[in-house]
């Protein structure tokens, strides 16, 4: 196929192209985009699994609570 019909935008294009359908970076982003849009730290430790145990002990708590008492639960 001879390119000598395209102009000095196609040539962007296609330069720009195969950086976009890299692999792994995803939703065709560049992969600057996608090393910006990864998980990232965080200081306080695993906030989400620490918040779920902490609501599973008082759910638990309040249960052994409520059946000791007698109350159908």
């Amino acid at each position: 196929m001879s390119e000598s019909h395209f102009d000095e935008y196609e040539h962007y294009n296609f330069d720009h192209d195969k950086h976009m359908y890299s692999g792994a970076s995803g939703k065709q982003r560049t992969k600057k985009e996608a090393s910006e849009h990864t998980n990232h730290f965080d200081p306080s430790g695993h906030s989400r699994k620490i918040v779920t145990k902490l609501q599973n002990t008082e759910k638990k708590s309040k249960i052994t609570n409520l059946q000791q008492k007698g109350v159908a639960v």
